[in-house]
Order: C-alpha cells, then sequence, then structure tokens
C-alpha cells in the first residue's frame, strides 16, 4: 500500500479521532454561521468593522448548511445534528427578521450597529496602556 493510499485510509476512518472531527464540523458550522450573521448585518465584519448587509449571500450560506444538513443525513452524532439543525433554525429566524425590515430602518439600524462598536473599539483603545507614553517617560527619566 502506497503512502498515498494510507492517507487516504486515515482520513476516510471516522473512528480515527471522533473529538477531533466533531470539533473540525462544529468549528465550519460555526464559521459558516458567523459570516451568515455578518451578512445579515447582524455582526460587524472583524476586517473592515463595518457591518454589512446583502440577504442574498446571507441566504446563500442558510441554503449552504441545509445542503450539509442534507448530505450529511445518518452520518451524524445526536450532538452534531442538534448542533447544526440550531444554527439553521438560528439563521432562518434572523433572515425573517432582517427580511421584514425595510431598507431605511436596516440603514439606520447598520449606522447605529457601527457607531457602537467604533465607540466601544475606541473604549478599549483607550484603557490599553500606550507603550509610546511608557517609553517616553523612561527616557525622561
Amino acid at each position: 500500500m502506497s503512502d498515498e493510499q494510507k492517507d487516504e485510509q486515515k482520513v476516510d476512518d471516522p473512528g480515527d479521532d471522533a473529538g477531533q472531527q466533531e470539533a473540525l464540523f462544529k468549528g465550519f458550522i460555526s464559521l459558516v454561521t458567523g459570516i451568515a450573521m455578518q451578512q445579515l448585518g447582524k455582526v460587524a465584519n472583524p476586517l473592515t468593522g463595518q457591518v454589512e448587509r446583502n440577504l442574498d449571500v446571507a441566504r446563500a450560506w442558510i441554503e449552504t448548511l441545509k445542503m450539509m444538513r442534507v448530505k450529511t443525513r445518518g452520518n451524524l452524532s445526536e450532538d452534531e445534528q442538534r448542533f447544526l439543525e440550531t444554527n439553521i433554525a438560528n439563521l432562518q429566524m434572523n433572515y425573517v427578521d432582517e427580511a421584514k425590515k425595510p431598507p431605511e430602518k436596516a440603514a439606520e439600524e447598520k449606522e447605529k450597529t457601527t457607531e457602537e462598536q467604533e465607540t466601544a473599539a475606541g473604549k478599549e483603545a483607550e484603557d490599553q496602556p500606550k507603550e509610546t507614553d511608557k517609553a517616553t517617560e523612561e527616557k525622561k527619566e
């Protein structure tokens, strides 16, 4: 048996490390859920700090999770299945909530959320000791 075949056999063996695989599965579902929540305008994009709202993209991610549910049916533990179902249901409820909002209301909430996050980020920065101030004080001494 070649090394490549051994590697494939390890990947296909669900008993290899079930705990690690469950953690990876839940991590993947959480990642997709987080992306969908960003696109629903519920959380800010961590790269830009801006709240984005694109319901079409959010719906595509929800549909991706629903596809995962179909494709993994019968292959998940009860805990994994419940985790997937809970995330799908949560996203669907948030989608309906956002879809009901008129565009003006969604824009107002987006602006408000962005301002709140910027204020919170500013407070965090104020709470952090400034290294330049420390270095300046040390030089004076």
